[in-house]
């Protein structure tokens, strides 16, 4: 999807956006050795407004609002796609117990699956399904 036709999903629905820059640090995942810069973001609509946080490599041009907007799209289609593995959570650990390096690596994987989780969760509650799924859409990663 190109900016333009962003911006006019956002117009045509009601939808503004604010981004924040936080403070740059370590990364949260152990896998992860560049430092990151931590983003803020606030969508807003119909009087009602939530945040979403995200982080990117402090090597990367400053992220825009609508990179931000398409890495939480990105990340609730990847959600849509292993949504059936989520509650399968402890059956995938225990396959995994003893194997050292993948058994922490596989808990990593979860923690930020489970994090992009709830913020995907947030944008559907937040926008509505109907919405939310017409998103989803506009970036051509229905599945």
């Amino acid at each position: 999807m190109q900016s333009a036709s962003i911006e006019t999903f956002m117009n045509m629905h009601g939808i503004s956006m604010q981004l924040m820059k936080m403070k740059s640090g370590e990364p949260r995942s152990l896998s992860r050795k560049e430092a990151v810069d931590r983003y803020k973001y606030q969508m807003s609509r119909q009087g009602k407004a939530v945040d979403f946080y995200v982080e990117a490599s402090s090597e990367e041009k400053s992220l825009s609002a609508v990179d931000v907007l398409f890495m939480l799209v990105l990340d609730a289609s990847g959600c849509e796609m292993f949504k059936d593995y989520y509650g399968r959570h402890d059956e995938f650990k225990e396959m995994l117990s003893g194997m050292g390096a993948v058994h922490d690596e596989f808990d990593e994987f979860w923690l930020e699956f489970a994090s992009r989780r709830r913020q995907s969760r947030k944008l559907r509650s937040f926008l509505g399904h109907n919405l939310y799924d017409t998103l989803i859409e506009q970036f051509g990663f229905n599945n």
